[in-house]
């Protein structure tokens, strides 16, 4: 990346990382849908870091996030936002004393939780890039591009396999095979975060063949400046071998920019 941002730390628990990314491919097709995802932020926020197991008080919370979702121009209930989560399990609500309602993470979120807040923040920071683009690409491939980009430039590579991915199975041609070598980047950046080495290296060569058989520009993204750093990266990994695991310099990752 041209920037320092750190890339948020892979969330283990599968049905967990795969809820969230639901979430998210909701808050992507309708910015209304962001409102959990956007008061996961503020729990977190609320919650003061740590482990988030001491909870925080219910109106604190829907206050806080009332207060968020009228900054963005979100207008929707912050009560309904975490009654959703509750409903999903996602987050927890138990009385403690006489009155006061605590909220603390669910059971698949509270062991991850420090891992999670950090991959709110990142999908917060996407959502808003996306939102803030002046108009919308009308085709399917581009509309997907555009979400991967805002989402690789926060380093949400899970997410952006995901996205690319439920495009990718209904193109053919060249679409097909440029999709297919995004997501093999994406993918390997995620091994490299998972300690998969071989995995990484493999895919990033992979990726980076099938993507430079296109022009600079396809499809809104401008891809040269692009592969050329996404294979330096992929050098700067094997010459260190199992030691990129910690010390790759994540900020030679490039950012994913698009036209216009």
């Amino acid at each position: 990346m041209s920037d320092p941002r750190s890339i948020p730390p892979p969330i283990r628990n599968l049905t967990l990382r795969n809820r969230l990314c639901e979430l998210l491919g909701e808050a992507l097709r309708n910015r209304a849908r962001a409102a959990p995802l956007y008061l996961l932020l503020v729990f977190g926020r609320v919650a003061g870091g740590g482990d988030g197991r001491e909870g925080v008080s219910r109106g604190a919370l829907i206050e806080a996030a009332a207060r968020l979702f009228q900054e963005l121009g979100l207008n929707v209930s912050a009560t309904a936002a975490l009654d959703e989560l509750l409903a999903d399990g996602l987050l927890h609500q138990d009385l403690a004393g006489d009155r006061d309602l605590r909220v603390t993470p669910g059971i698949d979120l509270a062991p991850e939780f420090r891992a999670a807040s950090l991959r709110f923040g990142a999908y917060s920071r996407a959502l808003e890039a996306l939102y803030r683009r002046a108009t919308r690409s009308g085709g399917e491939v581009e509309q997907a591009l555009e979400e991967a980009a805002c989402l690789f430039n926060e380093g949400l590579f899970f997410e952006v396999h995901e996205v690319l991915e439920a495009v990718w199975l209904k193109q053919d041609g060249q679409a097909r095979r440029l999709l297919q070598g995004l997501i093999q980047i994406a993918v390997g950046f995620h091994h490299l975060e998972n300690k998969n080495l071989n995995g990484a290296l493999s895919l990033l060569l992979e990726g980076w063949g099938k993507a430079r058989e296109y022009g600079p520009d396809r499809f809104g993204v401008r891809l040269d400046r692009f592969l050329e750093e996404a294979d330096a990266c992929r050098r700067s990994i094997e010459s260190l071998a199992t030691d990129a695991f910690d010390r790759f310099d994540r900020r030679m990752i490039p950012r994913m920019e698009l036209l216009g």
